[in-house]
């Protein structure tokens, strides 16, 4: 990460990655709280904001999830201060409660910024649904959203003062290319005053108003004041806001309007192009600065609508259209004439606009250079997990654990993190994803819907405070016999190893009480609780196959640091990395287990011997594969 995001130089330019410039922007902002839990493609905000906390009078937590990092940052409003929650967007369903009450009543006298990371296309999160939806159509809040790095540092600032004025969540949704594209960003001045935290319940304000108005008991009243207050003086400032451009010279027979980073594909293919076009870039797309729209669809023939990922603003644009009776043709997803999903690059934008005006795409010479420097990487590349990760070996040892009952399998079902990987070959250790906690809450249905073969729910430690408790007390209140499978790496590994409550350590490096697991587990009601080490097989796959025999609801941990994490340490503390293993060739017998079983990427076949080799680059000494190879073949290297 940049170290110039908390440089103190107005005027000067510093190359930021868009998550850092949305940080940069909260210290501009005068934010002094800051919360979330860590999800790609948002997590460098907080991170950011942790690393400057201390010296910038701030203070930042990791929480144990998204709804709890909404609830902090929502209490400090009320005590004056001006508050960020981030998240990815899966998180915007965590928040989704405390939203919808927050926009009908209101935060306190500080400014609360939700700044979100929409995933298009689904890079890194299990699906791609757009967050639009729910803040334009659900909560009801005010959506900014940036194109790059500079407008992350910019709208995340302003949304502070309208958050205040408008006394609303505002809403800057980010997405994965303005996340982590880097720019040029002019710093503005960090606020050297910072406010003195006052409690303020502004219910009693709004619970006198209401009095007055329409009766104590009539909460339709906030609603009909957030529709008739609120959201007008939300729509004066997107007429007037500065990122809502529309260019035009009156003579242009096709308009554009474009949201995010759209602005910058339409704006390189309208160049190479060579063709003219009335352009309305939104940076603050709802509410929907009407005037501005309906003098764009006033003045051309057709209009195309790109954003990602769904037709937030289409639809919007349409209905505007159609209620004052303009005959415009409107272009986009809902007549499929832009891409439907996933996604938009300069080349979508540039085939769309090709077809529009009815002109060829130019052609780009050829480098052959380049098509030979990535001829050895053309193709599928299998996802694997980490050289000596412990979730390869919970994954073995649960395997061996259920062939020891009849048909030798069981009914596995994965969560959200790293582990995800243990779905696909080899190890295949389950079939079935859905979202964050939804291992063992699948699981608790699964195992009462009468399934004899063993079932078991692997979820990770980070996931398991974050949504795994409820479900694990369903099933000691329902009686469901099943094993959980806690893989508690003591990360939050997939996201870039941030400390969640089983760490020790906070966002901003304090020490604190470790929350264990084992312990919530038997809070939880649950008898057999058993903590394992992975590295050890043998002895893991005896005790998940006692958990599978137990009558009712079981858990294992199995407990380990995170490979890389414990390499990253090592590094840290000056120590150099373990010694690799190597495979004796004349007791390798290419049976191949290392490989087409247990799957560790350190592990070399060499077509010609048959023979099994380790990339010493990869390995980090775990010597796992040697309990899992039957003739014993690899070798610690000695010094």
């Amino acid at each position: 990460m940049s170290l110039e995001v908390g440089l103190d130089a107005p005027g000067k330019k510093v190359l930021l990655m868009g998550n850092e410039a949305v940080a940069r922007g909260a210290l501009e902002g005068n934010c002094q709280f800051a919360a979330s839990y860590p999800g790609t493609p948002a997590s460098e905000i907080l991170e950011t904001m942790a690393r400057l906390a201390k010296d910038f009078e701030i203070y930042a937590q990791w929480s144990t999830n998204e709804a709890a990092a909404f609830w902090a940052g929502a209490g400090a409003t009320y005590c004056g201060l001006r508050s960020m929650v981030s998240a990815k967007h899966h998180g915007v369903a965590w928040m989704t409660d405390q939203l919808i009450h927050i926009s009908h009543w209101q935060i306190g006298k500080g400014g609360l910024v939700i700044v979100i990371g929409d995933d298009p296309k689904g890079h890194s999160s299990a699906n791609e649904y757009d967050s639009r939806n729910l803040a334009s159509r659900v909560f009801e809040i005010p959506i900014l959203e940036p194109a790059d790095p500079q407008e992350s540092k910019e709208f995340t600032k302003m949304a502070f003062d309208f958050s205040e004025k408008l006394k609303l969540p505002i809403y800057v949704r980010m997405t994965t290319r303005v996340c982590h594209a880097s720019g040029d960003v002019l710093l503005g001045e960090i606020p050297k005053e910072k406010r003195v935290p006052s409690y303020y319940p502004t219910f009693f304000e709004l619970g006198m108003e209401m009095l007055m108005a329409k009766g104590w008991v009539d909460v339709s009243y906030l609603h009909e004041r957030l529709h008739t207050k609120k959201l007008k003086e939300a729509a004066e400032i997107s007429e007037n806001f500065p990122g809502n451009k529309l260019e035009m010279s009156g003579d242009e027979e096709i308009g554009i309007i474009a949201s995010g980073v759209c602005r910058h594909y339409v704006e390189e293919a309208v160049d190479k192009l060579g063709v003219k076009a009335a352009f309305l870039h939104l940076g603050m797309s709802f509410p929907l600065p009407k005037e501005k729209v309906s003098k764009l669809l006033k003045s051309v023939s057709k209009v195309i609508v790109f954003e990602e990922t769904d037709p937030v603003i289409e639809t919007e644009v349409r209905t505007l259209a159609k209620d004052e009776s303009l005959g415009v043709e409107i272009l986009g997803k809902r007549n499929a004439f832009t891409p439907i999903s996933g996604e938009l690059n300069p080349l979508d934008v540039m085939v769309v606009l090709s077809k529009a005006y009815g002109k060829p795409i130019p052609t780009v010479p050829e480098r052959k250079e380049l098509r030979e420097m990535i001829k050895p990487y053309e193709g599928m590349r299998r996802i694997v997990l980490c050289a000596g990760c412990p979730h390869r070996a919970s994954a073995y040892a649960v395997k061996l654990a259920a062939k020891t009952f009849k048909g030798g399998s069981y009914i596995g079902i994965g969560d959200i993190g790293c582990y995800g990987m243990m779905g696909p070959p080899p190890l295949m250790a389950f079939t079935l994803t859905n979202c964050m906690g939804g291992s063992i809450g699948l699981a608790n249905g699964i195992a009462k819907a009468g399934i004899d073969q063993p079932v078991v729910a692997f979820i990770g430690d980070s996931t398991f405070y974050h949504a795994g408790i409820p479900p694990l007390i369903n099933a000691t209140f329902n009686n469901a016999k099943f094993t959980t499978i806690v893989l508690d790496n003591q990360v939050t590994a997939l996201t870039g190893f941030q400390p969640h409550p089983g760490s020790g350590f906070t966002a901003m490096g304090d020490k604190t009480k470790p929350v264990k697991i084992e312990d919530i587990a038997r809070a939880c009601g649950i008898e057999f609780v058993e903590v394992v080490d992975p590295y050890n097989i043998k002895k893991a796959a005896e005790v998940i196959k006692a958990a599978f025999e137990h009558p009712k609801a079981s858990l294992v941990i199995c407990r380990r640091l995170c490979s890389t994490e414990a390499l990253r340490r090592r590094r840290s503390e000056g120590l150099p990395p373990p010694k690799p293993f190597m495979v004796d060739p004349d007791l390798c017998n290419g049976c191949k287990i290392c490989i087409n079983e247990f799957g560790c990427p350190a592990m070399i076949w060499d077509e010609k011997t048959k023979k099994v080799s380790i990339d010493e680059t990869l390995c980090i000494g775990c010597a796992v594969c040697t309990q899992v190879c039957p003739e014993k073949a690899p070798k610690a290297v000695k010094e």
